[in-house]
């Protein structure tokens, strides 16, 4: 896509768009400048609607997008420099319907407000779905996560609802700065924003108050150990390391046996160097351990034979009871392209996967598990790695009946950079959306405890602040009842995001539509 710039209002137009991708940023991990999320769009909403063409507002919006998802996820670098730059101009495509909308509205304030949160939620939504899984990372929603009352909607309508509100507000304050008319629409807009916040305020307080007096010994809480192992990627896989990692993880679950009455320790992703179904030194590690103290969660490896002979592989958590055996195992639903499995791989000869270097194949499980801990009464259920952003699968898990979420993640792959702080915030809109705790256990990355309400009540980290290291986090999560009111967004999913994504879709078909029979009827005038 040309970038040309060669007029005073191009240049503006440039400067708007670069400014936009900027704050849009800044609203995310390393800098979460939540304030911004009221003004980060305001730029680009100006250079749209101050554009000489539609084309030039495509271009500066595509530019937009484009590098703010250079800059968001440059952590991705240390993986794959192309997938990085590929990735960021396809996500990049998702600003393009939002800003045609504003170039070419023609209504007042408060319909152009509304009208581009949902095109906005709608594209989010989207992309978080379609292709290989999708990729819903960073929802513009998910820069408020540090604020609980900010996100309070998402037990609404999920995390894209939170979007919607960010982007409606974005629309009312660039509607009264670029087009300074229709303010009685605008101050409807104002007030609805501000009674959303308010009473987001209100039920994160009511929820952490509840929270309170549950400990206080008048509720259900789960005593939890949360182990992080802080194993390097490059020495995870090592024969040599082999012995390094089963110490470690011996004297740190000792460590988490010897401090407050843990009901549970869980382990992080793929904690063991191998299978420990079928691997009888670390059954043995675990074995030895548990018999001394409370239940296991772990992430490991897992291998065994289809109903064709096949043998599989599988990302799993397993919970071991007190006497060694296993009380509950799930095996990893949504995995990641490229990193779990290859596309089309039935296809791809031996000789050439070898030579690629392509991953071992691990096979995706077909349902969600609930384990059950704390003496039987507290059913929670087990997401490893990403799918804590995946908001269908935490809720389809507490549909079934789970109280309490546990994340086991091994954030090692990306260093120590804003990737595992981003994981976090991606993750917490799931505690607000289905109203339960979600405990996290990290390789490497942020180990910690959210409540109901969004907030992080407990995290692993050094008195500089840092969470890359080994340790123990000791906390006390607060489990609502069984028989609990499921939150709206619980009983109802996506209803929300499909609206959106049926609303920006026919709104495309109709312009698409209606530009077909304009040019279709100049051609006939041409002929008349």
């Amino acid at each position: 896509m040309r970038l040309k710039v060669s007029t005073t209002r191009e240049w503006l137009g440039a400067g708007g768009a670069a400014l936009s991708a900027l704050l849009w940023t800044a609203l995310y991990a390393p800098q979460e400048w939540t304030w911004a999320a009221g003004v980060a769009l305001v730029p680009l909403l100006w250079m749209a609607r101050r554009a000489e063409s539609n084309r030039q507002a495509l271009r500066f919006g595509w530019a937009a997008g484009f590098l703010h998802w250079l800059l968001a996820i440059r952590w991705l670098t240390s993986v794959t420099v192309g997938g990085w730059v590929a990735l960021s101009a396809y996500c990049a495509l998702y600003v393009l319907p939002p800003v045609w909308l504003a170039r070419n509205w023609r209504g007042g304030g408060l319909g152009f407000a509304a009208s581009l949160a949902v095109v906005w939620s709608g594209c989010e939504f989207f992309r978080g779905w379609f292709g290989w899984g999708g990729f819903p990372w960073n929802p513009l929603g998910v820069g408020l996560a540090p604020w609980p009352p900010g996100i309070q909607l998402a037990s609404v309508g999920g995390i894209w609802l939170v979007s919607g509100l960010v982007v409606f507000a974005n629309g009312l304050v660039a509607w009264a700065v670029i087009e300074r008319r229709g303010w009685r629409g605008l101050a409807l807009g104002a007030l609805a924003v501000a009674l959303a916040l308010g009473w987001g305020g209100w039920r994160a307080w009511r929820l952490d108050d509840a929270d309170h007096v549950s400990r206080m010994g008048s509720g259900r809480t789960l005593r939890v150990a949360l182990v992080q192992t802080a194993i390097p990627q490059d020495e995870k896989w090592v024969q040599s390391k082999i012995e390094m990692i089963y110490e470690r993880l011996a004297a740190l679950t000792r460590q988490a046996q010897a401090g407050p009455d843990a009901e549970l320790i869980i382990w992080p992703e793929t904690a063991l160097p191998d299978d420990v179904r079928n691997s009888l030194p670390s059954y043995t590690l675990v074995r030895g351990l548990v018999t001394n103290g409370p239940p296991i969660l772990l992430g490991s490896l897992d291998s065994r034979e289809d109903a064709g002979g096949e043998l599989r592989y599988y990302n799993s958590a397993f919970l071991l009871d007190r006497q060694g055996c296993l009380a509950g195992e799930y095996a990893k639903r949504r995995l990641v392209i490229f990193g779990e499995y290859v596309p089309f791989e039935r296809w791809i000869p031996e000789a050439w996967r070898f030579a690629m270097g392509l991953p071992l194949s691990i096979t995706a499980g077909d349902r969600g598990a609930i384990f059950h801990a704390g003496g039987g009464r507290t059913p929670l259920a087990p997401l490893i790695c990403f799918e804590d952003i995946l908001p269908h699968l935490a809720r389809a898990d507490v549909r079934r009946g789970a109280r309490m979420l546990v994340n086991v993640t091994n954030d090692a792959w990306f260093d120590e950079c804003a990737a595992p702080r981003q994981h976090l915030r991606n993750a917490i809109p799931r505690a607000v959306e289905n109203g339960v705790p979600l405990a996290r256990a990290a390789n490497t990355g942020v180990s910690c405890v959210v409540a109901r309400s969004g907030r992080v009540e407990a995290r692993l980290s050094d008195e500089a602040g840092r969470t890359w290291m080994p340790g123990v986090l000791w906390a006390e999560a607060a489990v609502p009842p069984d028989g609990m009111p499921l939150t709206l967004y619980t009983r109802m999913g996506d209803m929300y995001g499909l609206a959106c994504v049926v609303a920006t879709a026919l709104w495309l078909g109709a312009g698409a539509w209606s530009r077909r029979r304009r040019r279709g009827a100049r051609g006939l005038g041409t002929m008349v």
